[in-house]
């Protein structure tokens, strides 16, 4: 039905077109109502009113349909803009709920009172003018989200082609003897490791506790990316701590056969949040605590076969999965405490890892690392088996790592 009522508009889709009648009938609706209690023998302006209501509330459902779909065509935006949509999206819900509260006893106080010569302010009125009052408050408030939204983080705006815009500096976290793990001055995490890397393995990428009890060892090969020869099942995560965020890994899965995943929000305990991809095609988002899984959302897909993108967001109580670009799963509920990101692997066979990233919603460095602090994690161990968890010592990083800064809490 949207689809039809969106080829008469050249709107990306119809949730710009909708979210004016709301606005606009609540707040009228409002003044109706008051003009009706002033002049209670015009009987014109109590029944308009009452009609203002219900359509108030109509379109205040039609918007927050059409808004729900715009979300979850939206593809990939940054981690701000989606806690910014979370925000948005759940003001929305509570709008709908109390305009429709309010429209329920303004239409019943009007059905009470038909046939009376004279409009009559009774408990059911008062009710319904509140509880007006404070839905028109919310659509204010969700409509300032909304264009934060647009006109703040350019959500849905198609901006034209002026070349590539500078890269926001970023410094080295860490090093392995091929490739550096870098983090953003906005506390982002970027890494492509190489074919070469296989120190990155218990230097960069560990093992999670209660990470799984399978195997992982790092080998060279042919191929892009760092190449993980799995036997069973196990989290390795990276370096940070990262509440509300935007991730998403590469992975070439073509001699891998079982499930690999996106992890966030992995705690000490081993509890984590994960978007997972099987090679027989499907996907899942859950919570997994205390040998527990709580299932968020699923869906089929193509079987993957080769390299596969998966990314995954989390803000407030909104978590998405996407595949390749592509909304998969859209799931509600607790991520838990702020935690490590990283790679779940449950199967046989070799993945290799192409790039890993991670977004924060809002900054989260500390002064210390602000100030470029020095400091680098040194582990040795280049395969994990379910006995041998890696050795982490601490140790000041070198003189030539100079924009090095100060991870914390890595051991």
């Amino acid at each position: 039905m949207s689809s039809v009522l969106g080829s008469f508009t050249a709107l990306p889709n119809l949730h710009p077109a909708l979210v004016h009648f709301p606005v606009a009938l609540a707040i009228t609706a409002l003044l109706f109502d008051l003009i009706s209690i002033l002049l209670p023998r015009r009987t014109w302006w109590e029944r308009s009113a009452a009609a203002l209501y219900a359509l108030a509330a109509a379109g205040a459902v039609a918007a927050y349909l059409a808004g729900r779909q715009a979300a979850n065509g939206l593809g990939a935006i940054s981690a701000q803009a989606e806690t910014v949509l979370a925000r948005h999206a759940d003001l929305a819900l509570w709008t709908v709920a109390v305009l429709l509260v309010a429209a329920l006893f303004r239409v019943a106080a009007n059905i009470r009172d038909a046939g009376r010569p004279a409009a009559r302010f009774g408990a059911l009125r008062a009710i319904a003018l509140i509880t007006l009052a404070g839905g028109s408050a919310l659509v204010g408030a969700t409509a300032d989200l909304g264009g934060a939204l647009v006109f703040r983080h350019g959500v849905a705006v198609t901006r034209p082609q002026t070349g590539a815009a500078p890269a926001a500096p970023s410094i080295a976290v860490t090093t392995t003897p091929a490739t550096p793990l870098f983090r953003g001055a906005d506390g982002s995490i970027t890494w492509s490791p190489s074919s070469g890397d296989t120190a990155a393995l218990g230097r960069i990428l560990v093992r999670a506790p209660a990470g799984g009890t399978g195997t992982v060892e790092a080998v060279t090969g042919r191929g892009d990316g760092l190449g993980l020869k799995v036997n069973g099942e196990s989290l390795l995560t990276v370096p940070g701590t990262f509440g509300d965020l935007s991730a998403e890994v590469r992975l070439d899965l073509s001699r891998f056969d079982g499930t690999a995943g996106l992890a966030h929000h992995v705690a000490a305990d081993g509890s984590a949040v994960i978007l997972s991809v099987s090679t027989s095609g499907r996907a899942q988002l859950f919570r997994r605590s205390a040998g527990r899984q709580k299932l968020f959302g699923a869906a089929s897909i193509s079987a993957p076969s080769g390299l596969v993108i998966l990314r995954t967001t989390a803000a407030g109580h909104h978590m998405k999965g996407f595949i390749d670009g592509k909304l998969a799963v859209h799931g509600h509920g607790s991520a838990g405490q702020p935690g490590r990101v990283g790679v779940y692997l449950n199967g046989r066979g070799t993945v290799r890892l192409l790039r890993l990233e991670v977004h924060p919603a809002v900054s989260h460095l500390s002064s210390g690392e602000q100030r470029g602090e020095s400091y680098v994690p040194r582990m040795s161990v280049r395969s994990f088996g379910h006995h041998n968890q890696p050795d982490v010592t601490d140790a000041p990083s070198s003189a030539s790592l100079q924009t090095a800064i100060n991870l914390g809490g890595l051991t």
